[in-house]
């Protein structure tokens, strides 16, 4: 239960601490005195989105803080958190002066999703947008599996679901990537047909470019050959001159000791010449022009030429990468047949998981769709509603949602009539408060939620009805704290504890404040609820009278 709330910096609110006890307790208020804050802070503790526009002091943060009763469900849920257990649970939400807030539990920080879900075992709060979810499946599904005593089915769904809504999108991600590669498939398979008619992988492009520009060439290196060749051995030529140079030589340092080492260094010059016009003559033969083989050399130079333009690269090699990978892709492609079967088997099997297991949850859920009618339509008669008839549509369509493989409807008959109508569509508001209060309270028996909070559910009645309201939110406050804002004196009576939120003019400024009512200001409060602003004495008599 909620035992106690601090609420900072907020709306109208300066500064106030609520200590909150169990049973009914209501809140009430003149029109725009600020029940709404006291509503909207404890929302903030629930995870509700937070914005600087809340803050009374701009220049200051403002802090909301509950401190709440532990369970066995908020213990094991701590744990498995790795967060501290205290003697208490404390939940506190800060909201900065730039809009951004920070959560906390038992004084260690938290995501905010970690504090909507550790909440859900200890709260839950009924907004007036309660009415506007009846039509959503989230409400129904919810409402209809909280009469679920064993829910281990229910969570082998959940996980199947989620196992078979992955594999759905691992399997769309691999079609689409399939998809994509099947148009390039034929695409690719040309080109490496194109490629596989040329055995360029074993071509050396250098060498080929060198061989055909000596074969294009050949007639004159032919020519200067023969030039070389006569320059060197022709009568009086370079061998000739070099002998009697080094004759010449031979005989000079005879007669001049100094000359031996220049005489030397001719007579290996001479060696030299010689060495290098033999290399010569020996490697570098005049050749005749082979027009044939300039013409292959031709033919292969363009077939380079050709496959370099056509495929957008500047030399063999990248021809190579491009050719290696174009067969990765293809190789991809046999690749992703594969996995493509492989997830479409796990998809199939998944599907009949959600299937069978989908199978017994309809099963289970409708095991409890007649008692459930039942004990709502009992509720209903107690709320002068003995004229309508609540009932629930479930059908097993085997399609396959998160909720299950079953599809339902919260159907609603009145005045005696055969015709049933969705709950959404019904247009009576204070009948529709009336049937949503039924449901909560049919399924508050159920589900032990500690606290449960009602922001105006009895909106839309009066009178007798309206104490009818009030005794069942007293009946249910039996086994769970109820904390109801409320603007019907009929219901406010019936409370144990009374709340009233007043705001005033403090130094200029309006403030709210909310205070419990002793049993004298109760009966000026409900008489003002009763007459308006004219408490007369039949308005105070009346409201004493509402109270005993």
């Amino acid at each position: 239960m909620l035992q106690k709330l601090t609420i900072s910096n907020y709306a109208l609110i300066t500064k106030t601490v609520v200590d909150f006890h169990k049973e009914f307790t209501v809140i009430t208020g003149e029109t725009g005195a600020g029940k709404s804050i006291i509503f909207g802070a404890i929302e903030l503790l629930v995870g509700s989105r937070a914005s600087n526009k809340i803050l009374k002091d701009p220049n200051n943060k403002c802090v909301v803080e509950g401190v709440f009763s532990l369970n066995e469900q908020v213990i094991k849920q701590l744990v498995k958190m790795d967060l501290d257990i205290e003697q208490d649970l404390i939940i506190r939400r800060e909201i900065r002066q730039n809009g951004s807030s920070r959560s906390f539990i038992n004084d260690s920080p938290v995501k905010l999703d970690q504090l909507k879900f550790i909440s859900q075992y200890i709260i839950e709060i009924n907004g007036q947008h309660l009415i506007n979810k009846m039509g959503s499946l989230s409400f129904k599904y919810d409402f209809l599996d909280s009469f679920l005593k064993e829910k281990n089915t229910l969570f082998k769904y959940k996980n199947a679901y989620s196992n078979y809504s992955k594999s759905l999108e691992r399997q769309k991600l691999i079609v689409q990537k399939v998809d994509v590669l099947n148009e390039k498939k034929d695409f690719l398979k040309f080109q490496l047909d194109e490629l596989s008619n040329y055995d360029f992988q074993h071509w050396d492009e250098q060498a080929i470019q060198n061989d055909y520009k000596i074969a294009a060439n050949q007639d004159e290196i032919n020519d200067i050959l023969e030039k070389i060749k006569s320059i060197y051995s022709s009568n009086n030529g370079l061998s000739d001159l070099l002998g009697d140079l080094n004759s010449q030589a031979t005989d000079l340092k005879s007669h001049l000791q100094d000359f031996i080492s220049i005489a030397q260094r001719i007579d290996s010059v001479k060696i030299e010449l010689e060495d290098i016009f033999n290399e010569i003559n020996h490697n570098f033969s005049p050749l005749s022009a082979d027009k044939k083989n300039l013409h292959e050399l031709d033919q292969q130079l363009r077939q380079i030429n050709f496959l370099l333009k056509k495929f957008n690269v500047t030399d063999l090699k990248s021809l190579i990468i491009k050719k290696d990978l174009f067969n990765n892709e293809l190789s991809e492609l046999s690749e992703m047949d594969f996995e493509l079967k492989e997830i479409n088997n796990q998809v199939d099997l998944n599907k009949k998981l959600c299937l069978g297991i989908g199978n017994d949850l309809f099963k289970l859920r409708s095991e409890k769709t007649l008692i459930i009618e039942e004990k709502v339509n009992k509720v209903l008669k107690t709320l002068s509603m003995g004229h309508a008839n609540f009932k629930i549509e479930l059908t097993n369509n085997n399609l396959i949602t998160e909720y299950g493989t079953d599809q339902i409807n919260l159907l609603i008959s009145v005045n005696n009539s055969s015709k049933f109508s969705p709950l959404h569509q019904f247009s009576s508001g204070g009948e529709l408060s009336r049937i949503a209060l039924a449901m909560k309270y049919i399924s508050s028996s159920f589900n032990k939620i500690s606290t449960l909070i009602f922001d105006e559910i009895d909106s839309g009645i009066s009178g007798k009805v309206a104490s009818e309201v009030g005794s069942l939110l007293q009946e249910i406050s039996i086994s769970s704290q109820v904390i109801n804002i409320t603007h019907l004196p009929q219901v406010a009576a019936i409370a144990k504890y009374h709340l009233n939120v007043n705001k005033n003019e403090i130094a200029g400024e309006m403030e709210s404040s909310i205070n419990y009512l002793s049993k004298e200001d109760r009966i000026q409060v409900l008489a003002k609820m009763l007459g308006g602003d004219k408490t007369g004495k039949a308005a105070l008599n009346n409201a004493l009278e509402l109270l005993n």
